[in-house]
C-alpha cells in the first residue's frame, strides 16, 4: 500500500512538471514570436526571395523598402521608384510573428500624382488634391505648376512652359535635383529615374526679375528642400531610413 502511494505521488509530480514545462515553453515561444523586429522581418523575406536582397539601392532606378507595423507582424513593401511615374513597381508582403508570409503585388491605377505608398494596401495613396494650391491657384499634388510665360497652371510633361510667339521663356530646366536651374529650355518630358528630393521640384518656380531669368523663392520649395536635406544629413549610411524620412517631406 505504501509503495503504491509513493508511486502515485511520483506520477502526480511528474505530470505536474510536464504541465509546467509545457506552459512555460508555449509561453516562451509565444513571447519570442511576438518580438519579430522590423529588420528581422525584412531579413526573413529577403532570405525567402533572394532577388529582393538588392533592396534598398540608390542605383537607377532607385529601390527602397517601406514598412508598416501590424498587430501580429509587419507589412513590408519593396518599391522600385520612378520620376515621371512615381512608382514603377512594387512587391508587398505581410509577415506574421510566426514567420508565415502572404504576398500582394502592386497594380498601378493612377501614376500621375505624387503621394505616399502604403505597404499595407500595396498602393500609392494620393495627397489630397486641392489642399495645396499655391498663390496662383495651381494644385501641386496634381502635378500643376505656374507657367509665367503662358500665365496659367500646367503640367510640364503635358504642355511645355513655352512663351507665346516672340515672348521669352523662363522656366525650370532640370528634371532632377534640388539645385534649380532656370532658363529658356524647359524639358518636354522627364526620365523615369528618381533622385532624393525630386518631389520638391513641383514647388520650384522661375521668373524674369530685373530682366534676368532666375528662381523665385517660395516657402513651399524652401521647406521641402530643407526637410529633404535634413533627412540626407541624418541618414547618410542608411538608405532605408533616408527614403522613409524623405517620403514624409512635403
Amino acid at each position: 500500500m505504501k509503495n503504491k502511494t509513493i508511486i502515485l505521488i511520483i506520477i502526480i509530480i511528474a505530470l505536474f512538471c510536464l504541465g509546467v514545462g509545457y506552459w512555460y515553453f508555449k509561453g516562451f515561444k509565444t513571447a519570442t514570436l511576438g518580438t519579430l523586429s522590423e529588420s528581422k522581418a525584412i531579413e526573413i523575406i529577403q532570405n525567402r526571395f533572394p532577388e529582393l536582397k538588392e533592396y534598398p539601392s540608390d542605383k537607377l532606378p532607385p529601390k527602397s523598402i517601406k514598412t508598416e507595423k501590424a498587430g501580429d507582424g509587419w507589412y513590408v513593401a519593396f518599391i522600385q521608384e520612378g520620376s515621371g511615374v512615381p512608382i514603377i513597381g512594387a512587391r508587398c508582403y505581410w509577415i506574421k510573428n510566426d514567420n508565415s508570409i502572404m504576398q500582394k503585388d502592386y497594380t498601378p491605377k493612377d501614376n500621375t500624382f505624387a503621394g505616399e505608398f502604403s505597404a499595407k494596401d500595396c498602393t500609392l495613396v494620393a495627397n489630397v488634391v486641392g489642399g495645396d494650391r499655391d498663390e496662383h491657384g495651381c494644385i501641386g499634388s496634381a502635378g500643376y505648376s505656374w507657367c509665367e510665360a503662358k500665365q496659367k497652371c500646367l503640367r510640364i510633361w503635358e504642355e511645355p512652359c513655352g512663351g507665346s510667339s516672340g515672348s521669352p521663356v523662363c522656366a525650370v530646366e532640370n528634371c532632377h535635383g534640388m539645385d534649380i536651374k532656370c532658363g529658356p529650355n524647359p524639358p518636354d518630358a522627364c526620365t523615369m529615374m528618381y533622385g532624393i528630393g525630386d518631389k520638391c521640384l513641383k514647388y520650384a518656380k522661375c521668373g524674369v526679375i530685373d530682366g534676368k531669368c532666375q528662381q523665385i523663392q517660395n516657402s513651399q520649395f524652401t521647406q521641402c528642400k530643407s526637410c529633404v536635406q535634413a533627412c540626407i544629413d541624418a541618414n547618410k549610411n542608411d538608405n532605408i531610413k533616408l527614403f522613409e524620412c524623405e517620403g514624409k517631406c512635403n
